[in-house]
């Protein structure tokens, strides 16, 4: 029996939060795919799996979004926009090419908004800093996105990041020698084994 897709079953592969959030479609080689993200509803949801954001924190978004419906929903088609400008990206530094121009200017657009409103906060117990994102705005769910793929763009993990030749989620390969194939081998890699199974039988059967 399929289970069946919702954000509760949504596995998190990816590794960072980045690329979990590129892989929110369920397969990415496949038109028509099952999407996980509907409205901001659900953004916020995926949101409440990843950890990143409190659960004070996402009960005071939801209250704004439910008061501000409009702009709730602008902020949801950005971050969908984000998205797939991630896929865009990270796919062409998969396969060594140059990232469209357009892509980054984009993305600088999006960097601009983010780091315009990130801030600085000093933590005691592990005696450094950290960057938050503090101000309560909607935008926070894409400025958290925002921060983890410029840190993994601009830093040696964007070396690690791998595509699944099965369903075409992204993921960091941090395997010892490298050579990690599939986004999960329990999914994706449980799939292809059964596959070459069925064709091995029907070459044997000929």
């Amino acid at each position: 029996m399929s289970t069946e897709k919702s954000i509760a079953t949504l596995r998190f592969d990816g590794g960072i939060l980045c690329l979990d959030f590129v892989n929110t479609i369920s397969n990415r080689m496949k038109s028509g795919s099952h999407d996980y993200l509907s409205g901001f509803k659900e953004l916020l949801e995926w949101y409440g799996r990843t950890g990143v954001i409190t659960a004070k924190v996402s009960h005071t978004l939801e209250r704004l979004a439910k008061g501000y419906p409009q702009k709730a929903a602008v902020v949801f088609d950005k971050s969908i926009g984000l998205r797939e400008l991630l896929l865009r990206l990270f796919t062409a530094a998969i396969h060594r090419k140059a990232p469209d121009p357009s892509d980054i200017h984009l993305f600088n657009t999006y960097i601009a908004d983010a780091y315009a409103s990130i801030e600085v906060a000093w933590k005691p117990a592990q005696r450094q800093g950290e960057l938050l994102f503090n101000a309560p705005a909607l935008e926070q769910l894409i400025w958290w996105l925002v921060k983890s793929a410029l840190e993994l763009y601009t830093g040696n993990g964007l070396q690690q990041v791998r595509q699944c030749p099965s369903c075409g989620w992204l993921f960091m390969d941090k395997s010892r020698n490298g050579s990690r194939k599939w986004c999960s081998m329990s999914s994706c890699g449980d799939i292809n084994k059964v596959q070459q199974f069925n064709q091995r039988n029907k070459k044997k059967a000929k």
